[in-house]
Parts: C-alpha cells; structure tokens; sequence
C-alpha cells in the first residue's frame, strides 16, 4: 500500500493530466472556426511527431524501426487516424463537454466487448452499470429531437469512442516487446499524413494564422504533458484512490467550456453526463478492487 503523499501526489497529477487532455480539445475546437479537420490533423500531428521522435532518439529506440512494419502497427495507426477525425469534427459541431463525455464511454465499450469476447467474466453489476452509461448517451443526445446541436456532432462523437475503444482493445493485444515511444511515433506520424491528405484531397487548406498554429502548438504540448502527468499518477500510488479523478476530465470540460463558449448543458443532458461519468467510475473502481 502506497503512502497518504504518493497517494495525494498521484491524485494531483491526475487531475493535472485531465486538465491538460481538456484542454487539448478546447484549443482544437477553437481550431476548428478557422481551420478543417485535416489541417488540423496535419498540423497539430507535425508538433506531435517532432516530440515523440525527440523521445524516440533519446530513449534510443529507432534502432528498432523495423517493428513498425508489423500489421498490427499499421491497423492501429488507421484506429488512430479515425479517432483524431472524428473527435475534431465533433468538437466543430458539438459542445465541449458532451464530446468528453461521449469520448469517455469508450470504457464502458470495452468491457461490454470484453465480456463478450470472452476475455471477462460477465457481471451483473457491470453490465448494468454500462446500460446506465448507454442511457446516459441517449439523455444527451435528446434523439426526440429537442437537441439545440446538430445530429451529426453525436454521431460523430459516438464513432469516436468506438473507434477509440477498437483502438485501446488492440492496444491490450499489442506484443508487450514493441516500445511503446515507437508505437506512438507511428500512430502520430500515421494521423499527420493522413491529415495533410484529407485537406489537399478537399482543398481547404488555409494560410496558417499565428493564432491558429500557436493554438495547435498548444493542443500538441497539452496533449504531451498529460500523457507524461497520467503515467506518472499511476507509478507507486494506489490505483484505486487514483483512478477515480481520472474522470475530473468531465469538470475541466463544463467549465472551459461555460467560460470560454458559454455553453451549458440542458438539464437532461447534464443529466446524462452525470449517468455517463458514474457508470464509467463504477466500472473502473470495480475492475481495480477485483485486481
């Protein structure tokens, strides 16, 4: 058992991580008035790429290049592409804390197709906690029709998180001998290209504004930092008084997005992301006092 100040320092660096993960996607959803989905791909992918291959060349790991031409590197990179499209083009259509809360059912996913693989024991509770999350989904989402924003921003952010879910369940699989700096090197390089393909293919891509590279710059740094505040929170601390704050995601959210857009959620979707969030906190505390 880890001591009282691992555990608070984990917890502080968690909810550091989330933090920086929302703000990640507020400053890509700022992107997005000026920008296309592929620019933005192509862009935030190229400050991305230069800072995982710093990390690759300092950990000493390109040696090792000939691991990215496993198949398995390649279909997760395609999971990756997927992912960064369809979270940018939510964020333009969507409110910033309905595309987290959304993006944050990816966990209930994975257990319910875990469970169904066989991987996992079926559980009552478990399951039932993940029929509460996909009723929550269905509060936000209003399909009666008396949602003030656009269809598509759902379904898109829905496609997120299952594209995301497919990704973190091949991750799962993945040989535990592949570096994961290398795998991240690719999955950045792969979402890069794939974005500067998408805004030639439309032509749409616009002059670059300082405002709009220094927000992508940000969203690429932000983004770096969380990934190092999260592996961080999880080393020499208890996982189960940790985890939990994984889901301060969700606050960092509704406020950025209260005081940078206005924007406030209906009661029933308010609702539906308190359901979302507590079924994905049940789930994970569940799975950590089993392990």
């Amino acid at each position: 058992m880890a001591s009282a100040a691992r555990n608070r320092r984990g917890i502080l660096l968690m909810v550091m991580a989330m933090a920086c993960y929302a703000l990640n996607d507020a400053c890509v959803k700022l992107s997005t008035h000026q920008l296309g989905a592929g620019q933005i791909m192509a862009v935030r992918g190229l400050f991305a790429t230069a800072m995982v291959a710093a990390l690759a060349v300092h950990a000493g790991e390109l040696k090792n290049w000939r691991t990215l031409l496993r198949p398995v590197v390649g279909l997760r990179s395609l999971l990756e592409i997927t992912t960064a499209a369809t979270s940018v083009a939510a964020l333009a259509l969507a409110p910033l804390a309905t595309v987290t809360a959304f993006m944050m059912t990816a966990p209930l996913m994975i257990t319910v197709c875990a469970m169904a693989l066989g991987w996992e024991r079926p559980r009552g509770l478990r399951v039932l906690a993940a029929a509460i999350g996909f009723a929550g989904v269905l509060l936000v989402v209003q399909p009666s029709g008396a949602s003030a924003w656009p269809g598509w921003g759902a379904a898109l952010a829905l496609l997120c998180a299952v594209s995301l879910a497919a990704r973190d369940l091949l991750t799962r699989a993945m040989p535990a001998d592949m570096p994961s700096v290398l795998i991240a090197l690719a999955t950045t390089a792969a979402v890069c290209l794939a974005g500067l393909a998408m805004a030639m293919l439309q032509g749409a891509w616009q002059p670059l504004a300082r405002l709009e590279t220094a927000l992508l710059c940000a969203a690429a740094i932000c983004a770096a930092l969380g990934n190092y505040a999260l592996i961080a929170a999880c080393r020499g601390v208890d996982l189960s008084a940790v985890t939990p704050f994984r889901y301060s995601i969700v606050l960092w959210a509704l406020l950025l997005g209260y005081f940078v857009w206005g924007e406030r959620p209906t009661a029933g979707a308010a609702l539906g992301i308190a359901l979302i969030t507590a079924a994905d906190l049940y789930t994970a505390c569940s799975s950590r006092s089993r392990g």
